[in-house]
């Protein structure tokens, strides 16, 4: 079966700028697929070319098979591509009959669905001028809901949300993807935010694919142990004794590395060390930030 979507050396130049520079990654049915990289990294041109709004300088868009831009392809995606656009001086439900009007008829029942489906059915008809930041993303996520998509395409979904917004936010993508049996792709900047959400994706840099694959394969090996102990030496030994590397970052604290996960679960480290005479004073499982996780794979 071919994939959702796929991109195959996909490139973007303006003048003499590459923004977007032999993108290739694919996308299978049933992916929550996060597509990771900083600001200015090339994200937004990407999901644009996927959605024929900006034509590729070279390489080439396949949706459910057919070229980007192909109507029939269309007809599955919803999409949000930077800040939705909503008229402020309408209420929810007259902005998505507005928008349901574009892409053909949509009976009032539908309407009624999408709102259900993203919590704004209580909030419909107040003007979106007083919706917070989350409830107007929610409410693009409804327009995008309308045409019963089999494809979500979101670009940057929790960028500005306060964590409760972040929270909603993450649980209506959830949902999607697991009630609804939608694909997701998602942009984001925020590390924490894929890993909690997304099963594969992509990491780009400077308009450069540096990874796919599987997100937990992303982090393994790069998370680590904080740990305090006492004494310092036969805490270093025991830590590689279970397989995991030991550094002093400062005097009496340690960062424990281990290449296998199973290493750096923090009961096993605290039995073993206590087992074997060792004070622990502290011990706290930390996750690479994004940066630390392009470093890396921009030197390797």
């Amino acid at each position: 079966m071919a994939p959702v979507l796929a991109t195959h050396d996909l490139r973007k130049q303006y003048k003499r700028r590459t923004v977007v520079d032999g993108v290739s990654i694919s996308v299978e049915r049933g992916d929550v697929y996060g597509f990771l990289g900083p600001n200015g990294a090339g994200k937004s041109t990407t999901l644009r070319m996927l959605m024929g709004l900006v034509r590729p300088s070279g390489g080439r868009v396949e949706l459910f098979g057919y070229p980007a831009g192909d109507r029939r392809a269309l007809a599955k995606v919803g999409a949000i591509v930077e800040s939705p656009s909503l008229y402020s001086y309408l209420t929810g439900r007259e902005n998505l009959r507005m928008l349901a009007a574009l892409t053909g008829p949509c009976p009032p029942a539908r309407l009624d669905e999408v709102l259900e489906r993203v919590d704004l059915r209580d909030r419909a008809d107040d003007p979106v001028q007083i919706y917070s930041h989350g409830m107007k993303q929610r409410l693009a996520i409804a327009a995008a809901l309308l045409p019963r998509p089999e494809l979500i395409i979101l670009d940057e979904p929790t960028n500005g949300l306060d964590p409760m917004g972040i929270r909603a936010m993450r649980t209506l993508i959830r949902g999607l993807a697991a009630d609804d049996g939608l694909t997701i792709v998602l942009s984001s900047h925020l590390l924490a935010e894929v890993e909690q959400v997304c099963n594969r994706g992509a990491v780009i840099a400077a308009g450069k694919k540096r990874w796919e694959g599987e997100v937990a394969a992303l982090l393994a090996g790069r998370r680590r142990v904080r740990l305090r102990a006492r004494p310092l030496e036969r805490a270093i030994a025991i830590c590689g004794e279970l397989g995991a590397a030991a550094t002093e970052l400062e005097p009496g604290l340690l960062h424990v590395t281990s290449a296998d996960p199973a290493a750096l679960q923090p009961a096993l480290l605290v039995a073993r060390l206590v087992a074997a005479g060792v004070e622990v004073d502290e011990i706290a499982a930390e996750s690479p930030t994004l940066e630390e996780v392009f470093v890396a794979l921009v030197a390797a």
